[in-house]
């Protein structure tokens, strides 16, 4: 039989294992984390204007297929160069990428879920079995070290590291 201590260092323990997850994916540069990034319906119309439109969407399906597009000087359509943000590998060679997410918001969002025993529940479900054996609806807080951790960390996205170009043989 494990004590009430031992139950709650465990709860905490996994808690740490989900802001560890939780920062990991805010690190990452993927498409959908960037503030420029907007999911867009392709085109669907055979004609427009009256005229034949040869670059129609051709893919049936119940959904409409989207793709994600850089939306970055999108106001002015004239030098906006339209460019696809699709893949991981754009997002990570990218010079222009800015992550949605923040410390102040994950840490808000984090506390918020938590909050919320059915969230609890649906994503932590050993958290919420702990809980229930505890008989408390209280979700204890992160470690000091951990929270004083997640206070002093800087989440930045690192770019893709290129390579320097090989060097070409002299000419001659």
């Amino acid at each position: 039989m494990r004590t009430e201590l031992e139950v709650q260092d465990r709860i905490r323990y996994l808690l740490t294992l989900e802001v560890d997850r939780r920062v990991a994916e805010a690190s990452a540069r993927l498409p959908h984390l960037c503030r420029h990034n907007r999911r867009h319906p392709l085109d669907v119309r055979k004609e427009v204007a009256g005229e034949e439109n040869e670059q129609y969407n051709r893919i049936a399906g119940k959904s409409l297929p989207v793709i994600g597009l850089c939306m970055l000087g999108a106001e002015d359509p004239t030098s906006w160069p339209g460019t696809i943000c699709e893949d991981p590998i754009d997002a990570k060679r990218c010079p222009y990428f800015s992550s949605v997410l923040n410390k102040a918001l994950l840490e808000e969002q984090f506390k918020g879920e938590l909050r919320d025993l059915e969230w609890v529940s649906a994503n932590l479900p050993e958290v919420y079995g702990l809980l229930w054996a505890l008989g408390s609806e209280m979700v204890p807080r992160l470690p000091w070290w951990k929270a004083l951790l997640f206070r002093l960390l800087q989440i930045r996205p690192e770019p893709l590291v290129r390579a320097a170009p090989a060097l070409l043989p002299p000419e001659g």
